[in-house]
């Protein structure tokens, strides 16, 4: 279980500095969001994920998001190489203000002994 918080501490660091090729690189090849509306968005390629993550990042920078945190983690093993967890995202301002908090699922397949997210779905508030 710790292998998998952790490797979300990685995603949460990489977002939060904007380090999109190293965060698109925790994507598998194509990935795939299901968003809160129950619409669903492909990420086909990590070039696309760059751009995509960079886009959504400038969006909440203007919002006033500085950073993220993570709480209530809860993880299901789904066979050896691949995990399902659930966690709330809290984005907070410069000064640690809540702007917004949400629920969200990954399911995680480990290739080539590393983890990467295969799906996310935004839970509905």
């Amino acid at each position: 279980m710790q292998d998998v918080i952790d490797f979300f501490k990685q995603y949460q660091c990489e977002f939060d500095q904007q380090n999109w090729a190293s965060f698109a690189a925790l994507f598998h090849e194509p990935a795939m969001s299901v968003r809160a509306d129950g619409s669903v968005m492909l990420i086909p390629t990590h070039a696309q994920g760059e751009r995509l993550y960079a886009s959504i990042s400038s969006n909440w920078r203007a919002q006033g998001y500085a950073r993220f945190e993570m709480a209530n983690f809860e993880v299901l093993a789904l066979g050896q190489d691949s995990r399902l967890l659930s966690f709330d995202w809290l984005m907070l301002s410069e000064s640690d203000e809540l702007i917004r908090q949400w629920r969200q699922s990954y399911q995680l397949i480990r290739t080539h002994r590393s983890w990467q997210v295969f799906t996310s779905t935004f839970h509905k508030p």
